[in-house]
């Protein structure tokens, strides 16, 4: 559940409610961003990919890193391992 999803189920709570709701989504975030800390340090090193064989220059791939890194956050969510 994103954060706006939560912030948006506690409108019909009362405060007590809403502040563990909150309190909870917190706790949920960080043990999640501690997951994928912890996977990424167990997994193997990634090979390198000779860019230049794919007719890619430093440029080009600065700008892909950019670009990419937009959705990274996403994209390394424990939820879209389903995806690898």
């Amino acid at each position: 559940m994103s954060r706006a999803e939560i912030i948006n189920a506690t409108k019909g709570l009362n405060e007590a409610q809403r502040q563990q709701v909150l309190e909870l989504g917190a706790q949920i975030e960080e043990m999640e961003v501690r997951l994928a800390a912890i996977l990424r340090e167990s997994e193997t090193p990634q090979a390198v990919v000779d860019l230049r064989s794919r007719s890619i220059d430093e440029i080009q791939a600065a700008d892909l890193r950019v670009r990419l890194k937009t959705f990274s956050e996403d994209w390394d969510r424990p939820e879209n391992a389903i995806y690898d």
